[in-house]
Parts: C-alpha cells; sequence; structure tokens
C-alpha cells in the first residue's frame, strides 16, 4: 500500500548563487529567497494491486512526489507511509558507476535494494537474458545508449519481484521491442498482485494498464478517477495550455516544423480538434466522432473556397485526405473583413499512433490552382486504443466473429 498524507515540498529559490551563502551568513535576520511550492498538500491512498497513473503538465510535480514516494527526496511536510519491498526506475542510470560493467553494477545495486549475494547469483542470467545487452553486459556503463541504461534499469528493478514498482517515464526511451517485453512484465506483476505506480506521456499505455489516474495541476491534485474520464480531462488541459494553433503569432508547440504557403486572399487564424462535447483535445480514441475546425478570415472577395484536410503518419505517409469539392460541398461567398469557422466532422477510424493534420483553403479541387492558404502539419495528434477492441495496423475496420462448424465435426 501507498499512502501520503499532506505531502507538501517547497523549494528555496536563489537569484544568485552567491545569495545562499549571503543569506546563511546572516543566520537567517535575511531572506535573499523566494518560496516555490512544488508540492501542496498531497493526500492518495492507492491499495495492493492497483495500478495507479500519474499525469500532469511540465512542472507539476510529478517526478517531485515520485522522489519522495520512493525516499530520494524528504518533503517540506507529511508523512509517506510504504508497505512491502520496493523497487523504482526514476532517472536514468541513477545509481550506476560508469565505470563498472553492466554485470558489476547488478551485482552493487542489487544489494543496494536488499538482495542477497545468492539472490543477485541466482538471479543474475535472468537479469543478462532479459536486458539482451550481448557482450556490452561485461563493458563499463559509460559505452552505453540511453536505451541500453534503460534495459539494465528495467531489468535490475523487476527482477526483485517487488510489492511496489515505481516507474517515471523511463520507459519511453528504449526501443518498440523492448517495450513490450517490458508490458508483458507489467502485466505479469498486475496478476500477481503487485501495486504499481507510474508517470507516462503515453496515453495508451495509461488507459490500457490503470485502474485510476490522478491529475497533477501546478503541484495540487486536481482529480482522481478511471483512466477514461481522468485522461479527457487532461486533454482538455492539454488544449487550455496549447490554446490551438495561430499562425499570426507563430507559436505552434504541437508540431515540430510548418510549412505556409498562398496568396492570402483567405488566413487561417486557428485550427483545433474538438469532442462531440466542444473539448479541445489533442488525444482521441481510435474510432472516437471529433470535429477538426478551422477557423478563417478573408482579406479579399473569395467565392466558394475549397477546403481540404490531410492526416498524415508520423512517417509523413498519408493517411487520410479530403477537401470540400470532392466532398460536392458549397463553402459560400466572402466579402473582405469576413470570418468563418469550416468543420469536418469526423469518425476517427485510424489505429493508435502519432498524426499530424495539413489543412488548405484554394480554388478547385486541387491547391495547384490558386491556393489561398496551405498549412502543413500545422498540429499533432495522438491515436490512442479502445479499451473494449483491441487492434494492429493503420485503419480500424469494424468486424464480428461468428464460427460454424460441419455438422459432422461437432463432438
Amino acid at each position: 500500500m501507498i499512502k501520503l498524507n499532506n505531502i507538501s515540498k517547497k523549494f528555496k529559490v536563489y537569484k544568485d548563487k552567491r545569495d545562499r551563502f549571503k543569506e546563511w551568513m546572516t543566520f537567517g535576520r535575511k531572506t535573499l529567497h523566494s518560496e516555490f511550492w512544488a508540492l501542496r498538500d498531497i493526500n492518495l491512498t492507492i491499495p495492493k494491486g492497483e495500478v495507479f497513473g500519474l499525469v500532469g503538465l511540465n512542472g507539476a510535480g510529478k517526478s517531485t512526489l515520485l522522489k519522495i514516494i520512493t525516499g530520494t527526496m524528504a518533503p517540506s511536510s507529511g508523512e509517506v507511509i510504504l508497505e512491502g519491498k520496493v523497487a523504482a526506475l526514476l532517472e536514468l542510470g541513477t545509481g550506476f558507476h560508469e565505470e563498472l560493467t553492466g554485470r558489476d553494477n547488478v551485482r552493487v545495486n542489487g544489494r543496494l535494494l536488499g538482495m542477497s549475494e545468492e539472490e543477485i547469483h541466482e538471479k543474475m542470467d535472468e537479469i543478462e537474458q532479459f536486458c539482451e545487452l550481448g557482450d556490452y553486459f561485461d563493458k563499463p556503463i559509460r559505452t552505453y545508449s540511453t536505451g541500453m541504461y534503460v534495459r539494465l534499469a528495467f531489468a535490475l528493478a523487476t527482477s526483485v519481484q517487488p510489492d511496489v514498482l515505481i516507474i517515471d517515464e523511463a520507459l519511453s526511451v528504449g526501443d518498440a521491442y523492448f517495450q513490450q517485453k517490458c508490458v508483458k512484465r507489467m502485466e505479469l506483476f498486475k496478476k500477481r498482485g503487485t501495486t504499481i505506480l507510474f508517470v507516462s506521456h503515453d496515453l495508451s499505455m495509461l488507459k490500457i494498464f490503470c485502474d485510476r489516474i490522478a491529475l497533477l495541476q501546478k503541484g495540487k491534485i486536481e482529480s482522481v478517477g478511471n483512466a477514461r474520464d481522468i485522461l479527457e480531462l487532461y486533454n482538455a488541459k492539454l488544449a487550455e495550455h496549447e490554446e490551438g494553433f495561430s499562425l499570426q503569432t507563430d507559436t505552434n508547440s504541437q508540431a515540430e516544423e510548418v510549412l505556409s504557403s498562398g496568396n492570402g486572399k483567405v488566413l487561417i487564424s486557428k485550427v483545433s480538434i474538438n469532442t462531440p462535447q466542444n473539448t479541445n483535445v489533442s488525444t482521441l480514441e481510435a474510432g472516437q466522432q471529433c470535429q477538426i475546425k478551422i477557423e478563417v478570415s478573408f482579406s479579399s472577395q473569395v467565392y466558394d473556397p475549397t477546403v481540404g484536410i490531410m492526416i498524415r503518419d508520423r512517417l509523413g505517409y498519408d493517411i487520410f485526405g479530403t477537401n470540400t469539392k470532392l466532398m460536392s460541398q458549397k463553402t459560400g461567398h466572402y466579402h473582405k473583413g469576413d470570418k468563418a469557422d469550416f468543420n469536418f466532422n469526423c469518425m476517427m477510424n485510424i489505429g493508435p499512433g502519432e498524426y499530424t493534420l495539413t489543412v488548405a483553403i484554394h480554388q478547385d479541387s486541387i491547391h495547384t490552382a490558386e491556393c489561398y492558404q496551405w498549412v502543413d502539419r500545422i498540429l499533432s495528434f495522438k491515436v490512442i486504443p479502445q479499451t473494449d477492441f483491441q487492434f494492429s495496423g493503420v485503419s480500424l475496420v469494424a468486424t464480428e466473429f461468428c464460427l460454424e462448424r460441419p455438422q459432422s465435426s461437432q463432438h
């Protein structure tokens, strides 16, 4: 069990590193720092066997909270009650000595995890096989890549069969093959009743694994509930934080590179993806209904502009595209100064993954005729699996299974 009673953490922030010494010399008579509360009055109980997730924007206090739970950082106030054998995978390489080999680091850190020499000896082959480092297992870990660090750290941390497993985003840097191995091991721990607490930006993993999730906001727990409800709230917070994408302010935190072209007769001011409840989101469930909303303004007279969208996967391959001309839709006549919202209602029947959205407004069926504005990768979004229907691939195809057996083959 994990129980947190009124956990708070305060940091002193100095404008100049010398101010700390100056303040110390005054014996508290002069204050040269400001206070930053990373956590405020955190109360949380995670019962035995529950898989619990933590989400929040950067700086919300997730990693600080995990460090306090594992004992690597002391709270400013409050109490942590932790029952059972604990294994934690926090910052990469924590506790590893760069000059020691992977094998020697297992011996040293295994003792720190409470394993005896006999247990380490018994588990060594299993750890070596699981991390699959080959010859690198007997080389100094300063020669390791970040992926190798993760392999060794996860193999060691989970070899002790802990009662409580705590993971802070570490698996995100591993390759897909090793992530699958980690997921299988976590599934095994879950079946055995291990309490798992982890922070991740992989919403797919959170949704599949977690019994409950807590949303941290500016050092406080804003809400705790089932995975679906909290992730929807988290998506809303992300959208609120990002406020869509505005070309006028040239701020886009979602897409890595934005390319824009056109004659400027129509200007795209904002593009967003919304749920039927009109919540702006950046993550959707496979098959979920949504609306792509394109807000535009007109700097010239334009008649029946064609509005188009294109969805591409993370490798840049076209997944789906259409426009109002192909859909036989008229968009109207506009004058200088007019504004309009062009909306595409979609069923996002595509597989889990990361995608980008490209938007174009032009004349006729293709943008090369007269392009008013084309914006490539104007925003990015994620698609996560359905809870009740798992599948692989790019497309979600409605599928039902039925079995027919000839009369002679029935027993």
